[in-house]
C-alpha cells in the first residue's frame, strides 16, 4: 500500500537577502488586485508589465539573463518630481522588491531622509570608503554615489565553507538619482530584517545554500499562499480606508485559493 503523500512544506531561510527570488506574485498581485495597476503586456508572454492608472509609474518583469529582471520606473511629475528608476536582479527576493512597491503605493514618505541610516542602525559596517556600507557577514555592499544613486551588490560563497570558497554574485540592484529616499530605505529595511523568508529548498539556487541558515522547523506551504492573499486584502483595505480585523494569534492559517 502506498503511503499518503505528505503536504508540501517550506523552509525558513536567513539571511533574507540570500533566500532567492521566491514568488513574484508577492510583488505583482498587490499592484494589480489591490491598487488596480493595469496589465500592459502581451498575454502568454514571459514579460509582465503593470502600469499605474495615471501612467506615471510602471513595473516591468523581463526574464533576461543579461539584464535586470525587475524594473520600477517613474516618469516624474509636472509638479517637479524628477524621473527615477529602480532595477533588481533575478535572484532578488520578491519580498524585498515588494518593500519598494508597497511603499510607493501606500502613501507619503515617513522614514529618514538618508536611507543609509537604516543600515547604520542595523550595525552594518561602513568601509574605509565613506560612501560604502557592508553587512556584518560581508555578503552585501551598498554604495551611494555622489548624486544620490545607490548600488547594491550581494554575493554568496560558491562552495562549502571548508573548501576555501570564492565569492559569487547572487544579485545586484541599482537605484537611479532622484529615487525617493523612503523607497530606498524601505528596500534596505527589508534587507536588514531578521525575519526569515519561506522558500522551497528544491527551487533555491544550489550555491546559495552554502551561505544561508535554514531552520529545522518547516512551515506548511499553504500558509505562504494564505499570507499572500491576506496581504493583498490588507493593502486593498489600506487603499479604501476599510480596516480588516487582526489575525488571531496562534491560529492556523487555512488554505485559500483564487
Amino acid at each position: 500500500m502506498n503511503e499518503p503523500e505528505k503536504p508540501p512544506v517550506l523552509a525558513q531561510v536567513t539571511p533574507r537577502y540570500l533566500a532567492g527570488s521566491g514568488d513574484p506574485r508577492w510583488v505583482t498581485a498587490p499592484l494589480q488586485k489591490a491598487f488596480r495597476w493595469q496589465p500592459a503586456h502581451i498575454p502568454l508572454s514571459p514579460v509582465v508589465r503593470l502600469t499605474r492608472r495615471d501612467r506615471q509609474a510602471e513595473l516591468l518583469l523581463s526574464p533576461d539573463p543579461d539584464e535586470h529582471w525587475w524594473t520600477l520606473h517613474h516618469t516624474g511629475t509636472t509638479a517637479g518630481e524628477k524621473a527615477w528608476t529602480m532595477r533588481f536582479g533575478a535572484r532578488t527576493p520578491a519580498e524585498i522588491i515588494a518593500a519598494a512597491t508597497d511603499t510607493l503605493t501606500t502613501g507619503p514618505a515617513d522614514s529618514a531622509a538618508d536611507p543609509m541610516q537604516v543600515l547604520e542602525q542595523a550595525r552594518w559596517k561602513r568601509s574605509v570608503l565613506e560612501h560604502q556600507i557592508s553587512s556584518p557577514d560581508g555578503f552585501v555592499t551598498v554604495s551611494r554615489h555622489p548624486l544620490g544613486a545607490l548600488h547594491i551588490e550581494v554575493t554568496a560563497h560558491d562552495g562549502p565553507w571548508t573548501s576555501e570558497p570564492t565569492a559569487r554574485t547572487a544579485w545586484r540592484a541599482y537605484f537611479s538619482d532622484h529615487t525617493p529616499p523612503h523607497l530606498a530605505a524601505a528596500v534596505l529595511a527589508g534587507m536588514v530584517s531578521t525575519e526569515p523568508l519561506l522558500r522551497d529548498e528544491k527551487e533555491m539556487a544550489p550555491f546559495l545554500r552554502y551561505s544561508v541558515r535554514i531552520a529545522r522547523e518547516r512551515v506548511p506551504a499553504h500558509q505562504a499562499e494564505y499570507a499572500l492573499w491576506d496581504r493583498v486584502d490588507r493593502l486593498a483595505a489600506h487603499r479604501t480606508g476599510t480596516p480588516l480585523p487582526p489575525q488571531p494569534p496562534g491560529r492556523s492559517l487555512p488554505r485559500r485559493t483564487r
